[in-house]
């Protein structure tokens, strides 16, 4: 791209255009800008800047936190950035003060008092004073383009500063900036997001200026959008998508994965009133779906056909017949099995009971130490089939293979469970007896399957649990013989692992506790849809999981998961790239990832935690730059937010906050305090403030309105 291509270079062109081809942009604006007034007093950080009412009305007015620019009348190769903050008073103040009364009086309030004053006398009182802040001073480099820095050089107590307020131009200039950059595809064109606002009673008549945001600013960094429910945080939301998704429109290699969680369903749902929704981003470029978009929900609905369904098949695929199995072959069979066992786990986060938690807390892993040990395997095919019996007792649609004991349970056991004589003295004699006789008729069959039902499962799982735990059952004779003839380590037949397991048939209530998980178990599932997310992302699509019609605790089990997926590949990644030791091409921006987080509150930690490191939203939000992991975190309430994140925010966009608490914990952080009065009082949806890792400075922003063309064509029906 060109210096005339970028749009500082399109900017600083037409200034000088219309400057007569003035030598450098500096000498341009005022040629173009307002005289409103002159500095009156400044320092480092604060200017007095005295303006007539005659000159405020002339320019449209002066709105709070208004951009103007301080220079003298002749060039001298610099321009100081103010910011209007408030009144100021002048020493003539209290002079006019009277005049004011004096006019008052006089009128007796049957007619402004102002007409009841000389006309040299009302220019006097019309003499007044804004107090402003010195953001930082504009300069011309080397090769001819503007350089702002944060500060100033020098001031004088006698000074030549005149002040202007901006043309539309020049203010465009000045919101637009690149002060910095994040140092990734440097010269890419920056994309419309909204207009500049400085008041929400602005006349359509008021000089404004497109604000475009620097796309690049927000991979690798974390972004806050701040603002109360229904202050436009979702449109914000799109409209950032939007621009992150047209980096490809200029060059089709520089796509960025990007993934929103929809609590609503208004970003992977069309709806009369917003029109096309987010996912069909693609149609604004003009390009296939499929390779652009990909949304995911519990369920897929008319008008969404290639709607990714979010279930797995938490039985997963039967271990290979046998007990000689290969424990890679094992693990690509149970991989959905191990992905649904964390899903119910964390169902069961809140469980007391100890049949409950035993069954919860144990770990049904594959263990290395299991590919040389025959014995091992045996075992572990045994607690594999009681987990799984637990979760056809629990309800979930069975899988079309039958289950089978094969190998799993010896004669000796069978018999201990049938020996009327040992287990006489027991309460369950005749659960024992009808759990025998199933195994024994299973292990008959002549064609050797072995083959029982879940049904029965549920039956011999119950009763065994009984056996191994009731110390008036056989079993403890059964277990002796067995540790001294059958075990080569010693241990017991039911090991704790086992026991664990088989502890949820302790009652009809034990698999209830997670039968929930029917909700997001498909047994005809082939894969794993988090690998879709992940390997979607890193294709560069914009992926939507659709969550509306899930329970907010089924909700936020699935982000965590996937969230733990995307950063552990994104380690993964990195872990390479650093054996390969090449440095990464700064256009090359695939392997990069925006992560958008509604209702951050609820998942991050909050601002006292301890434990600060936790969660993957932490850890993310950390340790994501590196990883090439960016994150945007909307919320209401910032004071849950740790501040270690907030302090390593580079991007911020603020709306309505009506909490003094919550705008006191904001006021701390860049300039935001200049601000903290019209954040609590103008509630208008899209009405924000904006600081990006790209500025040097804080803009009010009016955001535009999130659109694709014809967006009132194939929607759904209003009640869909």
């Amino acid at each position: 791209m060109t210096e005339q291509d970028h749009p500082d270079g399109q900017i600083l062109d037409q200034l000088k255009q219309d400057a007569g081809h003035a030598p450098d942009p500096l000498r341009s604006f005022r040629n173009r800008a307002a005289l409103v007034g002159s500095v009156y007093t400044i320092s480092y950080n604060r200017a007095i800047v005295a303006v007539y009412d005659h000159d405020r009305e002339t320019v449209g007015g002066i709105p709070k936190c208004m951009f103007l620019l301080a220079a003298k009348q002749t060039d001298d190769g610099a321009v100081v950035l103010l910011r209007v903050q408030r009144e100021a008073r002048l020493p003539t103040s209290a002079a006019s003060d009277e005049i004011r009364q004096k006019g008052i009086e006089s009128s007796g309030n049957a007619m402004p008092w102002a007409q009841k004053l000389d006309e040299w006398v009302r220019d006097q009182v019309s003499l007044h004073a804004l107090e402003c802040t010195v953001l930082g001073t504009f300069v011309i480099d080397d090769d001819d383009r503007f350089r702002y820095a944060e500060d100033i050089h020098n001031y004088y107590a006698v000074n030549e500063l005149m002040v202007w307020k901006p043309d539309a131009a020049t203010l465009e200039r000045i919101v637009n900036h690149r002060h910095r950059t994040n140092d990734i595809l440097a010269d890419h064109p920056s994309n419309r997001i909204g207009v500049t606002r400085f008041a929400a009673a602005e006349p359509e008549t008021t000089t404004k200026a497109t604000f475009r945001l620097n796309a690049t600013d927000m991979l690798k960094r974390r972004t806050v959008y701040l603002g109360m429910s229904r202050s436009g945080k979702s449109n914000g939301l799109k409209i950032v998508a939007e621009a992150i998704y047209r980096l490809r429109e200029h060059h089709p290699t520089h796509r960025v994965g990007q993934l929103i969680f929809d609590l609503n369903g208004e970003y992977a749902q069309d709806n009369p009133q917003d029109g096309k929704a987010l996912h069909r981003i693609h149609e604004v470029l003009e390009l296939d779906r499929s390779d652009e978009v990909a949304t995911y929900g519990l369920f897929q609905p008319e008008w969404d056909a290639t709607r990714k369904v979010m279930k797995m098949n938490f039985f997963g695929d039967p271990l290979p017949p046998g007990h000689n199995w290969d424990v890679n072959e094992a693990t690509d069979a149970l991989h959905q099995l191990m992905a649904g066992r964390e899903i119910i786990k964390a169902i069961m986060a809140d469980e007391t009971s100890r049949y409950t938690t035993a069954f919860r807390d144990a770990d049904i892993a594959l263990s290395a130490s299991i590919a040389s040990d025959r014995g091992q395997r045996v075992r572990y095919a045994r607690t594999l089939l009681a987990y799984q019996a637990a979760l056809a007792a629990a309800g979930l649609k069975l899988p079309e293979w039958k289950p089978s004991i094969a190998g799993l349970f010896s004669n000796d056991l069978i018999d201990a469970m049938l020996d009327p004589e040992g287990n006489k003295t027991s309460n369950h004699t005749g659960d024992y007896l009808q759990a025998g006789k199933m195994l024994k008729k299973a292990k008959d069959e002549k064609d050797g399957q072995a083959s029982v039902s879940w049904q029965q499962l549920r039956i011999i799982f119950t009763a065994m649990n009984r056996f191994v735990h009731e110390k008036k059952s056989a079993f403890a004779h059964f277990d002796d013989t067995y540790t001294s003839r059958s075990s080569k380590t010693g241990e017991s037949w039911a090991d704790p692992r086992f026991r664990a397991i088989i502890r949820i048939f302790e009652s009809h209530n034990g698999p209830r506790s997670f039968q929930v998980a029917n909700e997001q178990h498909d047994p005809d599932s082939k894969l794993d849809f988090v690998d879709d997310v992940v390997r979607d992302l890193q294709n560069g699509k914009l992926v939507i999981i659709d969550q509306s019609s899930g329970e907010p605790k089924q909700n936020q089990d699935a982000a965590e998961r996937i969230m733990w997926k995307i950063f552990r590949s994104q380690q993964e990644r990195f872990r390479k790239a650093s054996r390969s030791g090449e440095p990464q091409a700064k256009d090359d921006i695939r392997d990069h990832m925006l992560v958008y987080v509604e209702e951050a509150h609820n998942l991050l930690p909050r601002a006292n935690a301890t434990d600060t490191l936790q969660t993957v939203w932490a850890r993310t939000a950390k340790e994501g730059s590196k990883l090439n992991i960016g994150m945007v975190l909307a919320t209401q309430a910032p004071s849950s937010i740790m501040p270690e994140i907030l302090s390593e925010t580079d991007n911020w966009i603020l709306s309505y906050l009506n909490s003094e608490g919550e705008r006191k914990v904001i006021s701390g952080y860049m300039d935001f305090a200049e601000f903290l009065d019209q954040i609590g009082r103008v509630s208008e949806p899209g009405f924000v403030r904006i600081r990006t890792l790209s500025q040097g400075y804080t803009v009010p922003v009016q955001l535009d309105k999130f659109r694709i063309a014809d967006q009132d064509a194939d929607l759904p029906p209003a009640d869909a």
